[in-house]
């Protein structure tokens, strides 16, 4: 009896001890202002939002029966264009981009809807190409460009 006595004050006396023990205070710590800087898009990353948007509009010209005599004079700019960290693009990027623009003139030369498709399709292949090897942010994008294509 007086061992559960002894055994149940030191329990209760260790729990006072415990509960009453002071937490720590946390070192205010100073913190400069955060600087936030802008991103600012490159010349490549505007041209291809702006060839996207065009291709779109082809891609509905096509749907709708239309074949495209040519496509905007400024996709050639794609050699030349500024890009957000140019020491990445090497001699594979220059090729991609020769094989898309090659793919555009395909697609210009069109002679009927079928061919446009298919020639369409290709074109939006050769970007998910390149950009599955430099920026794959917008792959899911690319691909949903695709035209079906009736059998």
């Amino acid at each position: 009896m007086i061992k559960k006595i002894i055994v149940t004050g030191c329990l209760l006396g260790a729990s006072f001890f415990i509960s009453c023990k002071e937490e720590p205070q946390a070192e205010e710590v100073k913190t400069e202002p955060k600087k936030y800087e802008m991103y600012e898009d490159s010349e490549l990353a505007l041209l291809m939002r702006k060839m996207y948007a065009d291709n779109l509009e082809i891609r509905k010209e096509i749907m709708e029966g239309k074949i495209p005599e040519s496509f905007p004079e400024d996709f050639y700019t794609i050699h030349t264009a500024r890009a957000t960290e140019p020491e990445k693009l090497t001699a594979t990027f220059k090729s991609l981009a020769e094989e898309y623009l090659k793919r555009m003139e395909v697609l210009a030369a069109a002679q009927d809807e079928q061919a446009a498709k298919v020639a369409y399709n290709d074109m939006v292949m050769s970007c998910a190409s390149c950009h599955q090897i430099y920026c794959q942010g917008p792959l899911p994008k690319i691909r949903k460009m695709r035209i079906p294509l009736e059998e």
